[in-house]
């Protein structure tokens, strides 16, 4: 049987790399993207070590030749794309309506929005052709909970939970999930506490410092099992969901495949 063939955006670091590295423990083909090249190649030495199949190519999401090439990289390579993991994303800008750069915005779209966007329609006539072919789309639980100073980040979330619903209804013939992955150790986190304190109230900003300082953030292997399974084995009658990552019926597809705590 084909090993199935998964294409991961944002894929050098944090969550994105996690998922990476499960999919290929579980026997996928993993074709990866991210700006950074150097990043990428470490994290295909990684994926290499454990016996892994992995191609990346290294670029701007947002741009639409990246795109065409992502998927090109998957087909020639893996001979098709059963799945796309789009993980890549952008907080900035970290300021109030009132204060936002506004090409700072469109760049927020840019990658958050329109990246998906474009990789989703260059992979679809190969999804359409895979076995339940399926798009996880990283949501995150600003696209339901309005945060100031995060106008841009929880906008293009909520815009990304919308695409996916969209999706589900116009593509029958693949699952689409907008997945929540919960408050995860991640870069992302980090610029938050570095840049936070002036765009959020300081209630709000303290909240971020305590969760790391308590030691309550997730691990990014945690949720990206999540994301693994759900891109390998997420069921058709879910598609157009929002979903928690750590749902019943979520956890129960990853126990099948991760032991408790592996």
């Amino acid at each position: 049987m084909t090993a199935p063939s998964v294409i991961v955006t944002g894929a050098s670091r944090g969550l994105g790399r996690a998922a990476a590295l499960l999919l290929a423990r579980l026997g996928a083909s993993v074709t990866l993207n991210a700006r950074s090249e150097s990043a990428l190649n470490q994290v295909r030495r990684e994926i290499e070590t454990v016996g892994g199949r992995v191609q990346y190519l290294a670029g701007d999401i947002s741009k639409p030749d990246v795109d065409e090439r992502l998927v090109a990289t998957a087909v020639l390579n893996f001979g098709g794309v059963d799945a796309v993991i789009n993980n890549a994303a952008m907080l900035q800008p970290l300021a109030r309506i009132a204060e936002s750069d506004p090409e700072s915005w469109r760049r927020n779209f840019d990658v958050n929005v329109m990246g998906p966007f474009l990789l989703v329609q260059a992979a679809l006539p190969h999804l359409r052709r895979a076995s339940h072919g399926r798009v996880i789309n990283v949501s995150s639980g600003a696209a339901v909970r309005a945060t100031p100073g995060w106008s841009a980040y929880c906008v293009s979330k909520a815009a990304i939970n919308m695409f996916t619903a969209v999706l589900a209804l116009e593509e029958p013939d693949i699952t689409a999930l907008a997945v929540r992955p919960g408050v995860v150790d991640t870069a992302m986190q980090a610029e938050l506490r570095e840049r936070g304190r002036d765009a959020m109230p300081p209630e709000q900003y303290q909240r971020f410092v305590e969760f790391h300082r308590r030691g309550e953030l997730l691990p990014p292997e945690v949720p990206g099992q999540a994301l693994a399974v759900l891109a390998l084995r997420a069921p058709r009658a879910w598609s157009g969901r929002f979903i928690q990552w750590d749902a019943p019926e979520v956890q129960t597809l990853v126990a099948q495949d991760f032991a408790s705590g592996d």
